[in-house]
């Protein structure tokens, strides 16, 4: 199956390489964007005079993975072709930076050609590992120890502040400060979507006294959707709390095990005049009927695909446009996430996008810093 085939199947990439004896080895293609060269400080450092400081680089946009040569001397080959900018790259494609040979090769394939498995330990499989932290979890959700950031989402052509995105921070010693890690403990521990609501409701409690009655986008966590009822109940009470603000909840599309979960989502949200955002769409099961038969209100494109969008290929850029053209004739509003600099900014507006959130933008700020000048680094 290709590489650019959009159904998450493969999730791991790597070069293949087999050496004049016979001896087959592989290396991770991570993290992106993954660089090979001379220079030591490439992920992939390859000895040889053929081969330029930086060679060329590995790119992931959403479950497309591509190829750019970064200008080397002497060339980067795709199935004997040479690169001339980029290049959609598939499972099983051959490929040369100079003298030396790759195939790019799927996790599955490769772990049935090597002897060798690496094991990895992850201190969170532990027996132990959770139940260290439960007690500064339970701490956490009794006290409301989180500290919500708003980031900015705009409009396109001109850039016009139209909401705020909610993203969870905390301040509770003892608990990883990133919040996905924060997450896994929490669903391991079974607290997932007490988290979830807390984030959510402290977050719209904060934002209320935003000026300007912005929109205000709050997340879920996938637990949430499995406990409809809780959900429920918390999205009541926030509708309550803010009564006048206009909120937008954003569900993961890969969370989703079915449309009559979010057929009953919907009639929720309607009932109690909330939107709908479907979040990182693009990386997993891009199920486009079921886009059709319950569109959301927003479709947020997932930053990996938006991350070098200016220099990604031409291929990537087609089928970008082929959504964009879908949601647009749905009614669905577009969304790019992840902006980071003009260039992407540009290519996303060129595209077709009507709406933008990134650092570019603005960083997420606690509601005492939002609309304080941004520090100069």
């Amino acid at each position: 199956m290709s590489s650019g085939n959009p159904t998450g199947k493969h999730t791991k990439w790597y070069l293949e390489k087999v050496s004049d004896v016979g001896t087959t080895w592989a290396v991770p293609i991570e993290p992106f964007p993954f660089s090979i060269g001379r220079g030591s400080e490439c992920d992939l450092t390859l000895r040889s005079k053929w081969i330029s400081r930086r060679h060329a680089q590995i790119h992931l946009s959403g479950n497309i993975l591509w190829l750019r040569d970064l200008g080397s001397t002497n060339g980067t080959l795709l199935n004997q072709k040479r690169v001339k900018e980029t290049e959609v790259l598939e499972v099983g494609d051959h490929l040369y930076f100079g003298d030396h040979e790759f195939f790019v090769r799927s996790d599955d394939f490769v772990r049935a050609v090597l002897t060798d498995e690496t094991v990895a330990f992850d201190p969170l499989e532990d027996q132990a590992g959770p139940s260290i932290y439960k007690p500064h979890l339970e701490k956490l959700l009794h006290n409301c120890s989180v500290v919500p950031h708003f980031q900015p989402i705009v409009t396109f052509p001109d850039n016009d502040l139209i909401g705020y995105e909610i993203l969870g921070r905390i301040s509770e010693n003892g608990l990883p400060k990133n919040v996905a890690e924060l997450f896994d403990i929490a669903a391991q521990l079974g607290h997932a979507d007490e988290l979830s609501s807390l984030f959510r409701e402290e977050g719209l409690r904060l934002g209320n006294s935003l000026e300007g009655a912005p929109e205000l986008f709050v997340n879920t966590h996938p637990a949430e959707m499995n406990r409809m009822e809780n959900l429920e109940k918390s999205l009541t009470a926030v509708r309550k709390m803010v009564p006048s603000i206009p909120i937008v909840l954003e569900i993961n599309e890969k969370s989703v095990a079915s449309p009559g979960q979010i057929e009953h989502l919907q009639s929720i949200l309607t009932d109690l005049d909330l939107k709908l955002a479907y979040d990182d769409f693009g990386v997993g099961q891009t199920r486009l009927l079921e886009l059709a038969k319950l569109p959301p209100d927003y479709l947020k494109f997932d930053m990996s695909i938006i991350r070098n969008i200016h220099i990604a290929p031409k291929r990537l850029h087609q089928i970008v446009l082929t959504f964009l053209k879908t949601a647009q004739d749905l009614g669905i509003k577009t969304l790019a996430e992840g902006i980071e600099c003009q260039e992407e900014c540009d290519t996303c507006r060129e595209l077709g996008f009507e709406y933008a959130q990134g650092y570019l933008f603005g960083r997420p700020a606690s509601i005492s810093d939002i609309g304080k000048p941004a520090e100069v680094s």
